[in-house]
């Protein structure tokens, strides 16, 4: 978006203006802002879902939410209109009644079942809903990655706002729902009021559903929630400790994800689920291999050695296997190492076609250069001086003419590579299978021997 792009000889060459930085912290600051308020909220509320055993109450709220926003959609609502957000909180209110019902019946049956049905009728009827509705598809893709870029200052202040109710109100009645998270029935408390406390929580928690869903999408929304509760919990069972780390993590993992998607140009929920699960995964490799005593630490450290010997063995063999039977397949690992060894197919070919394979390389990426500098070219012209309709015209044809000679090229690449690979095979693929297989088997003798 602040990249801005010179031509030198009909290539582009990339620039950053002075500003380029402040610009991009200036973009993230309020979907940075709304992302901190929404690990404040949902990672407390996180605890007590984990506390309650139905980690995908979370989820089943939010497809509930999503199928009121979805339902106002197709009546002609925006999701993010009042009526929009009546729809969502009707159906959040409806789910929350039926999940405190539920806790009645987990004596019999597991309650994260009737969840888990929830969720899926939830999500049967939004399609069901959508299905007939014009731009139905790209409204479900945005409830479920959200669009939190968008965040307005006015967004901002309705979430403080709102969550700060909540906050307060959950903080003055924090004993009787904790005792009701922890406990099937809590001494000196009726049913009714059990009752009544879990429907208070799950209406809080419909409303905090509610509101973020439209900002952040389902799968963000649920990441916001259950990831940071679940690394806190990895290392304490008390809540402030927990809520310390989930909250630390949560701001963390956000501004990782807002300014990798910023630097990538992904999408930006997707990006932000992802480092979360990037932060989890971290989580519980310092639970196993730092924060334990030193003896468990060598044990863990060594389990987890024979784990990654495993896991590499078994992707070699795997993939030898793959190229020894399917050779002319794609063949992502001996790709990946084919890149950083400088081996390419050009190695198990003849000269002639060696040369010739080398050559329609070359070429492949001189044409889609060509076409790269054509569609920056047409990209700066969007927010600069505008091509007149002939230079329009000559753009598209270039284009279309380069790409049609990057294709031959890569198809010719594709029927030397497919001829490189079938001597490869046997060169390659035999050998490293062998290998791989003899080091499975000796790591099999040494854990039974260990055993």
């Amino acid at each position: 978006m602040f990249l801005l792009v010179a031509f030198s000889n009909g290539k582009p060459v990339p620039t950053f203006p002075e500003n380029a930085l402040g610009d991009a912290l200036s973009f993230l600051l309020y979907p940075f802002a709304a992302s901190v308020a929404f690990v404040l909220i949902h990672a407390y509320l996180g605890v007590h879902v984990l506390r309650r055993n139905i980690v995908f109450a979370d989820l089943a709220l939010a497809q509930l939410s999503a199928l009121g926003a979805t339902v106002a959609f197709a009546l002609g609502y925006s999701p993010v209109s009042p009526a929009g957000f009546a729809y969502a909180f009707a159906f959040t209110t409806v789910g929350a009644a039926l999940l405190t019902a539920t806790r009645s019946l987990s004596r019999f049956v597991s309650q994260e079942a009737f969840v888990g049905i929830l969720y899926v009728a939830a999500t049967a009827a939004a399609i069901l809903v959508v299905d007939r509705s014009p731009q139905g598809a790209e409204h479900v893709k945005k409830i479920l990655i959200g669009s939190i870029l968008t965040v307005e200052p006015s967004d901002l202040i309705k979430f403080a706002v709102l969550y700060g109710v909540i906050g307060l109100l959950h903080w003055f009645a924090r004993g009787p729902m904790l005792a009701v998270a922890t406990e099937t029935q809590p001494a000196g408390r009726s049913r009714l009021a059990v009752s009544l406390w879990d429907f208070l929580f799950f209406l809080s928690f419909g409303v905090v559903v509610t509101s973020s869903v439209t900002t952040a999408g389902v799968l963000l929304v649920f990441s916001f929630l259950i990831v940071p509760a679940v690394i806190g919990s990895m290392f304490s069972r008390a809540v402030s400790v927990v809520l310390a780390i989930a909250w630390s993590v949560g701001i963390l993992a956000s501004a990782l994800g807002l300014a990798g998607s910023f630097a990538l140009d992904l999408p930006t929920g997707a990006v932000m689920v992802m480092a979360f699960v990037l932060m989890l995964v971290l989580a519980g490799l310092a639970k196993i291999l730092v924060f334990v005593p030193a003896a468990q630490r060598h044990h863990n450290g060594r389990i987890a050695a024979n784990a990654a010997a495993v896991l590499a063995l078994a992707a070699v063999l795997a993939s030898s296997l793959w190229l020894i039977f399917n050779p002319a397949a794609d063949q992502p690992l001996l790709t990946l190492v084919e890149r950083a060894t400088g081996l390419g197919p050009a190695s198990f070919l003849d000269d002639i076609d060696g040369a010739t394979y080398q050559e329609a390389r070359r070429d492949a990426v001189r044409f889609q250069q060509e076409v790269a500098a054509l569609n920056s070219k047409e990209r700066a012209a969007r927010v600069g001086a505008p091509l007149s309709d002939e230079e329009v015209r000559r753009v598209a044809s270039y284009q279309q003419s380069f790409n049609e000679m990057a294709r031959g090229e890569l198809f010719v690449e594709d029927v030397l590579r497919a001829k490189a690979r079938r001597r490869e095979r046997w060169i390659v693929g035999l050998p490293a299978a062998v290998l791989a297989l003899a080091g499975l088997s000796l790591l099999a003798r040494s854990w039974r021997r260990r055993v």
